[in-house]
């Protein structure tokens, strides 16, 4: 046996080993744990495009539960998986930060597929 291991094979333990980070929670029932369903991604810009870090970003479903996150540095946000019984189309996500308003929601991902994440960015401007 060879004493180094290649480097998609060291590249493929480091993944496994490395925790999940994910800024929200499952939004199901622990029985939905194994089926997930989708999760949501996206930047928090102001007008020009630049990232608005620590903004805080509320996904909320039509059924009224929501989950809260705050964007990163760059300006990004992710939530967990959702229950696959939330219909992504009954989901919307808005965002707010002192200083700032909301201007726009772009829902990147038209149709989303199985297990492929939905991308929504908010637009906001100081004021």
């Amino acid at each position: 046996m060879t004493r180094f291991l290649q480097p998609a094979c060291v590249a493929l333990l480091l993944s496994a080993a490395a925790p999940g980070v994910h800024a929200g929670a499952n939004l199901g029932t622990p029985e939905d744990d194994h089926d997930h369903g989708v999760s949501f991604f996206g930047f928090v810009k102001d007008a020009r495009g630049a990232p608005v870090g620590d903004a805080k970003v509320v996904l909320t479903v039509k059924d009224g539960l929501r989950l809260v996150m705050q964007t990163t540095k760059a300006g990004m946000y992710k939530s967990g998986n959702l229950s696959q019984k939330i219909s992504p189309a009954n989901v919307t996500i808005s965002c707010a930060k002192d200083g700032y308003r909301q201007t726009r929601v772009i829902r990147r991902t038209a149709r989303p597929e199985p297990n492929k994440p939905v991308e929504i960015e908010c637009r906001m401007e100081r004021g």
